[in-house]
């Protein structure tokens, strides 16, 4: 008998949701496939694995090589695609930040946790080492959400308040079609572009050019969970893309995949696919 799929989620309030979007929890039965590949969003993450006390990374196209970790682990903003092991999705708790979401729980800059996995102990010292069990011993999932989210709270160490210039450059980023240069998101912000580049890829991870290509890739990603066939040269316009080449070297350098093999391949959540 397979075990039933319990998925819900939680979305902390002020003013922590300026910093988190929301806390997750996943119970679900084995796949039918072993991995599966995660497409980049540009944001950070922490897993934290229920069923057993290890997460483990898989490195090269399908996954040849494992890095493992111990079971509760920060995920950096990322701009490639990073592989999974389903066995790893039998009891999961995670946390998804926004943009720039680290900054102020983390002692290190985005850009230090960019495209990496890194145990919490590694970021917190001792006291990450009892979190995993806290949760495990909450008798709820809504308490497991709770219990991160607190745990998150505590560790701040700096203001919960996020950069005026940077919340207004993600704003800007977000609210179409058409990304702005960082030459016209720096004259609005009122400083040097260099100065609002470093200050962006060290609380986002990313440069904002680079985010930017994710950004438009993830939006692409999202509108093909449409009940009628794809139609790729009208998802490449509304996501702004050149022409055709252009939106297909993007799709490829973010997921390994060609838009049509990624169709072949994705699961009910778009931004996974079967390996």
């Amino acid at each position: 008998m397979t075990q039933p799929t319990l998925f819900c989620t939680y979305t902390p309030g002020p003013p922590l949701d300026r910093f988190v979007e929301f806390i997750w929890y996943w119970e679900g039965s084995d796949r039918a496939h072993a991995k599966e590949r995660l497409m980049p969003t540009g944001a950070a993450s922490i897993i934290i694995n229920l069923n057993e006390d290890e997460v483990r990374e898989y490195a090269g196209e399908h996954g040849e090589t494992v890095h493992r970790h111990s079971g509760a682990i920060l995920v950096g903003a990322r701009s490639s695609y990073s592989v999974i092991d389903t066995a790893e999705q039998r009891a999961v708790i995670g946390l998804g930040f926004r943009p720039g979401g680290t900054w102020p729980f983390f002692g290190v800059g985005g850009d230090e946790l960019c495209n990496r996995h890194i145990a919490l102990d590694d970021l917190w010292g001792t006291s990450a080492r009892s979190l995993r069990e806290r949760i495990l011993l909450a008798p709820t999932p809504l308490a497991r959400l709770r219990s991160l989210e607190k745990a998150l709270v505590t560790r701040a160490i700096r203001p919960l308040e996020p950069h005026p210039a940077i919340a207004y450059a993600l704003a800007r980023m977000h609210c179409g079609t058409e990304l702005p240069t960082v030459e016209v998101l720096s004259d609005k912000a009122g400083l040097s572009s260099r100065r609002l580049a470093r200050l962006f890829s060290l609380e986002v991870g990313l440069t904002p050019k680079l985010y930017a290509r994710v950004l438009r890739f993830s939006r692409a990603v999202q509108l093909t969970r449409v009940d009628r066939p794809v139609d790729w040269s009208d998802v490449a316009e509304r996501c702004g893309y050149f022409d055709q080449p252009h939106f297909i070297h993007d799709f490829k350098e973010f997921s390994g995949l060609t838009p049509s093999e990624y169709l072949l391949r994705r699961t009910p959540y778009s931004n996974h696919v079967r390996l």
